[in-house]
């Protein structure tokens, strides 16, 4: 068969995705569905009914139960129903970087599922730990919002974030002081019904109340995420595609995962054979891995340890991780903020940005944002959106792996926070508010003719960083940048089924499995981690990077795609100009959409035919 004639039949079939979405009045909406599924048997985590089996601590029962099953793998599924009842023929299944959650991809996943009319779907992963959140008080602040209830919005604030006092001088005039419902009262926490059937505070966990988490390694992840591939399998058939991949430190899980023989000693079962193409996403891949371990204890960095060769030194440190008082298995802090706290402030940050746009903000009351690191970006005073904005932005965020192009605020000072080479917001003139201009504003400050380091007192939103470098040369940010993204769709990825920011990322065992990079041949010992078939991998991989974000050339895939068997004619690199770390999963009209919409129908052609 002529590629002609595959591309017609494809098309006679409905499978074809086109280069418009497909005009309706109104176009359906996509629809998402949670879906918590049983995972992989894990023989020390609670519920395993295992010798090994270790016991839920009180706080993770009184969220989860008194006899919690956490041997689960969840997934975000993004989807359109077909009339006909039909299966899809696609199934994109993605998994987020560091701190991400499943929402990271929802904007980029609506796009693509409408382009294939339902003959696409997108399952966006969510780790193991996104089970161990505190969302009582994100769920009963929703409510709260949506019932027009102010008072018992303010109580989910209450909830996670209760009123501080810090110093002698009247509540609350100090800094870190909070009255989040601004009564001059010091509140007492609020508390929510639990799962043990009484009523708890906030349950921020800590590394000893998981401890069963050291025995979550990648062997564990992707076992997990090979009961979804399998599943994806079913639902396409033979003739179908099964996509895996992921986005930022996402690529060198999926890169990993694609590597995997899930048939440890003499036999080999890769993960690449059970899937149809790799897509990275703003990440170049699995690495090399190191020589040496690094763990933490409470947030503090240890002296690094030879990574192990053998299966009793490998062993030794697990132990080390799941002993009481051993080092972190979650990470403690990110920026010496609490990261349960940061995940949560996000999500009522969303919920407050949300239904209060442009009102004034409720979540920067909270003592998070009053003190400590958060207080230097977010202190000003400000509207309900601007604590997602000033965070997440690429101009404010110091945070370049969690920062894309949103818009700008010019609606007061800024000045230049040379260490990040961001901007600072300073309080707006005449006691107002600073506001958030849209990223589809026409009036969003430019470079020339503002000043860069906002000598001007302004800065600006879209700057030339010049020429794209040279093949041979290292990343580096190039091009104009773009502002493709909107924030009021990222506040409402904050909240719901799940979420956007990840509470509990791992640390230790991942940190230890993570050393071997894309070949744990070293350790020796399959039975423990089996990275061992990159140099097999031999499927279609697409890469797409963003000039301003962290892959912002050809050069940044490079290691990785050398390290493969994929035939240089398989392997296609993309790199979006203008586009912050984020732009690739949230931009509106999203330029990477058609790059992976003819991949896919490649593919689909491909498969038809019998060539892939």
């Amino acid at each position: 068969m002529s590629a002609r004639a595959s591309v017609a039949l494809l098309a006679a079939a409905g499978l074809l995705a086109t280069g418009v979405t497909v005009a309706q009045c109104p176009p359906p909406p996509v629809q998402r569905e949670y879906r918590v599924l049983p995972g992989h048997l894990e023989p020390h985590t609670p519920g395993s009914g295992a010798p090994e089996e270790l016991p839920a601590s009180l706080p993770v029962q009184r969220l989860l139960g008194p006899s919690p099953d956490l041997n689960r793998v969840t997934v975000l599924r993004h989807f359109l129903p077909k009339p006909s009842g039909a299966p899809p023929r696609v199934i994109l299944i993605v998994v987020p970087g560091f701190l991400g959650g499943a929402t990271n991809f929802t904007p980029l996943a609506e796009q693509l599922v409408r382009r294939f009319n339902g003959n696409l779907e997108v399952w966006a992963v969510d780790r193991r730990t996104n089970q161990l959140e505190d969302r009582r008080g994100a769920l009963y602040g929703r409510a709260r919002f949506e019932e027009g209830d102010i008072a018992g919005a303010l109580d989910a604030l209450q909830f996670y974030f209760p009123d501080v006092h810090a110093g002698p001088n009247p509540f609350p005039n100090n800094p870190g002081d909070a009255d989040v419902d601004e009564d001059g009262v010091l509140d007492p926490p609020f508390a929510l019904p639990d799962a043990l059937g009484g009523t708890s505070a906030f349950q921020q966990l800590g590394s000893d109340d998981v401890r069963f988490v050291a025995h979550w390694g990648l062997d564990t992840w992707f076992r997990d995420w090979r009961i979804l591939v399998d599943e994806a399998r079913a639902i396409v058939g033979p003739s179908g595609l099964v996509v895996f991949g992921g986005h930022s430190a996402g690529t060198g899980f999926s890169g990993q995962f694609a590597a995997y023989d899930f048939d440890p000693g003499p036999g080999v079962d890769a993960g690449h054979e059970h899937i149809d193409g790799l897509l990275l996403l703003e990440g170049g891949g699995p690495g090399p891995g190191n020589a040496t371990v690094t763990f933490q204890v409470n947030g503090v960095a240890q002296n690094p340890v030879p990574r192990p060769t053998s299966a009793a030194e490998y062993d030794a440190l697990v132990a080390q991780l799941a002993a009481p008082g051993g080092p972190d298995v979650v990470l403690s802090s990110f920026f010496t903020i609490p990261l349960a706290q940061l995940g949560a402030g996000a999500e009522l940050a969303g919920l407050d940005g949300h239904y209060r746009y442009g009102q004034p903000s409720f979540a920067s009351r909270v003592s998070l944002l009053q003190s400590g690191a958060l207080s230097l970006l977010l202190g000003v005073p400000m509207t309900a959106e601007m604590p997602v904005a000033l965070f997440i932005d690429d101009d404010f965020s110091p945070v370049s792996q969690l920062s894309g192009s949103f818009g700008f605020s010019d609606d007061g000072p800024n000045a230049l926070f040379p260490l990040f080479g961001t901007y600072l917001a300073g309080p707006a003139p005449a006691g107002g508010l600073r506001s958030w201009k849209a990223f589809d504003d026409p009036t969003l400050p430019t470079c020339p003719p503002n000043a860069p380091d906002a000598s001007d007192g302004v800065g600006c939103a879209i700057l030339d960083r010049g020429p794209r470098p040279a093949p041979t040369d290292p990343p580096a940010r190039w091009g104009t940048t773009a502002e493709p993204s909107d924030l009021r769709a990222l506040l409402r990825n904050q909240f719901g089924e799940t979420n956007f920011l990840e509470w509990y990322y791992q640390a230790g065992r991942l940190a230890l499995d993570q050393s071997y990079g894309r070949d744990s041949s070293a350790l020796g010992d399959e039975s423990r981690l089996a990275i061992t078939q990159n140099a097999t991998m031999d499927k279609p991989v697409l890469a797409i990077g963003g000039s301003n974000g962290l892959a912002p050339t050809e050069a940044s895939f490079a290691s990785y795609l050398s390290s493969i068997a994929t035939p240089p004619e398989d392997r296609e690199i993309f790199i979006a100009e203008g586009y912050a770390h984020l732009d690739p999963l949230t931009a509106e009209d999203n330029v990477a959409v058609p790059v992976i919409v003819d991949w896919v129908n490649r593919l689909l052609q491909r498969k038809l035919l019998g060539a892939l």
